[in-house]
Formats: C-alpha cells, sequence, structure tokens
C-alpha cells in the first residue's frame, strides 16, 4: 500500500504529458528517418531505443519500483488461454473501426496503404512476428499500459484507461489507423486493470499485431492477381467497396463483440479489480497546463496526416 501511494504521488500527468510529447516528437524525426533506411531495423531501434529505454529511465529517474508502475504480476492458466482468444474475436471490431474511418477519408482523398510491411514469405512472417508483435507488444505496453496509465490514474482508473487508450491511438499519427488503436487500447487498458498485470496487455498486444501479420501473409499468399493498387484513387466504387466490408464486418463484430463482453466477464479477476469500480475522490479533468503537450501533439497529428493525404 505505501508503495502504490508513493508511486502515485511521483508520477504526475503534467510529467506523463510532457514526456508522452517528447517521445512522440523524437519517434516522428528519429524513428521515421531509421524506418526509411530499413523498415524492420528502423522498428527494433523504435521500439527499444526511442520508446522503452526513455520509459524505464524516466522511471528510475523518479525512483519508481518498476514492479509496482508496470504491474509486473503473474498471470493465471486461465487468464493466459482467454486473452488471446478475447483479441482474436475482438480483431473485427478494431478494423470495422478503421474502415468507418477510410470509408468518411474516401470521400477528400486517396487512402493509402499501411505503413507496417505485409509478410510475403516465411522469412519476413517471422521477422515480423518478433518486431512487429512481439518487440511492440513488450515496449509500447510498458509505455502506455505501464506509464501513462499509472500516470494517469489520478483522475481515476477509467479515465486512466480513455486517456492512455486515446493518447496510444494518436501515437501512431495515422488517421487511418486511429480508430482502431484506440479501441485496442480501451481493451488492454481494462484487461490489465482486471488481471492486474501488465503480462496481460503485452500478450494481447502481441496476438492483436501476429493475428493481422499472419491474415497479411495469408491474404497474400493467396492473391495470384499481385495487380493490386498500392494507393487507391478516388472514386465511388472504391468507397461502396469500403461499405460494403464495413457492413459484413460490422455484423462479424456485433457477434464477436457479444462473446468478447462474455469472456471479459469470466476471465479471473486480481484483488486490485475488486476497487475498480469504487468511487474514489480523484480530481475531475486535466488542467490547461496540463493539457498543452495534448494540444501540441494535437497540432502535429493534424498537420502530418493533411500533409499526408491528398486534400
Amino acid at each position: 500500500m505505501n508503495n502504490e501511494l508513493n508511486v502515485e504521488s511521483k508520477l504526475t500527468i503534467l510529467g506523463t504529458n510532457i514526456f508522452y510529447l517528447l517521445v512522440g516528437i523524437i519517434l516522428l524525426a528519429i524513428g521515421s528517418l531509421v524506418q526509411s533506411w530499413d523498415i524492420y531495423k528502423g522498428l527494433i531501434i523504435t521500439e527499444y531505443i526511442i520508446i522503452l529505454l526513455p520509459v524505464l529511465i524516466y522511471l528510475k529517474i523518479k525512483g519508481q519500483s518498476l514492479k509496482e508502475v508496470l504491474r509486473l504480476n503473474k498471470l493465471s492458466l486461465k487468464q493466459i488461454l482467454l486473452i488471446p482468444i478475447i483479441v482474436i474475436l475482438s480483431y473485427p471490431i478494431g478494423a470495422f473501426l478503421n474502415l468507418i474511418a477510410m470509408i468518411f477519408l474516401s470521400f477528400f482523398g486517396e487512402i493509402k496503404p499501411p505503413p507496417i510491411p505485409i509478410p510475403n514469405n516465411e522469412i519476413e512472417l517471422l521477422k515480423g512476428f518478433f518486431v512487429v508483435a512481439l518487440s511492440a507488444g513488450i515496449c509500447e505496453e510498458v509505455m502506455f499500459r505501464g506509464l501513462i496509465m499509472k500516470g494517469y490514474e489520478n483522475l481515476g482508473k477509467w479515465k486512466a484507461i480513455i486517456f492512455s487508450a486515446v493518447l496510444f491511438g494518436f501515437f501512431h499519427f495515422n488517421i487511418q489507423n486511429l480508430l482502431g488503436p484506440i479501441f485496442l487500447g480501451l481493451l488492454f487498458g481494462y484487461i490489465v486493470y482486471k488481471t492486474d498485470s501488465l503480462f496481460a496487455s503485452m500478450l494481447a498486444h502481441f496476438t492483436n499485431n501476429a493475428f493481422a501479420l499472419f491474415l497479411g501473409f495469408i491474404v497474400n499468399k493467396f492473391n495470384t492477381g499481385n495487380n493490386a493498387p498500392n494507393n487507391v484513387s478516388l472514386d465511388m466504387s472504391y468507397t461502396k467497396t469500403l461499405i460494403y466490408g464495413a457492413i459484413f464486418l460490422g455484423a462479424i463484430s456485433l457477434v464477436t463483440g457479444t462473446i468478447v463482453v462474455m469472456l471479459l466477464k469470466k476471465m479471473p479477476g486480481s484483488d486490485e479489480y475488486i476497487s475498480f469500480y469504487r468511487k474514489d475522490n480523484k480530481k475531475s479533468m486535466l488542467t490547461f497546463v496540463e493539457s498543452i503537450p495534448l494540444i501540441i501533439i494535437l497540432i502535429i497529428f493534424i498537420v502530418i496526416n493533411v500533409l499526408n493525404f491528398k486534400v
């Protein structure tokens, strides 16, 4: 209990937001550059040097316990078995939300291909599992469901989940891939509180990314046409295709989402989870000063997407 109070007193929302802003700027300045040289090596540098290392240094400087802040607690076998199933069943929901955004954007300009490479062979698939799934699952969870969610607990646990999820979505700096990551951030944050373990969201994040890579690999494997356009031009037929896809995914999401809710209820909760719904006397919202780093990130996000998106 004393350790928990110590953690809350030293991780402030303002400090967390400034940290988030600085890492975001470094990501855009250096991460994008190294990824343009070599996507896989660049992603490794991004995940471990730009994201993970600064979090660990920041927590060390703050004198924080990694076990407490990052909730390095064991998972039960039932939790380990349920989490991948929940994430895979949630995948259509994230894809559906991204499709909704893409439908809206398709009326105004080109839909860009995803920046993460789709594996064309088994070697690239294995590299993707390590870089895109495992490394991102570890490093990004340490930052968002570890440091940031803990820092935002001054607003209460529900708001900590919501803010960490929104910041996670904007951290992708891609409006086409904004709503899906926000949804996943909400799911991962809830799972972390339910299990009181960051290993839960690491497993969930790995499962989601690995599943996406595997799906992309399968599609590439059986795509015999090889003439799909890299940049989809503005035309209503493509928009209609997106709409049909959204309707299809929406129907699937209704079914899988219902099962996900049932499985989340069945997943064993930790002692920490007992206090999840308890009303606490936390501060209600961010101050203007605390919001400044987020406003800067929002401006950067808008500028980048306007420049990248053909209006």
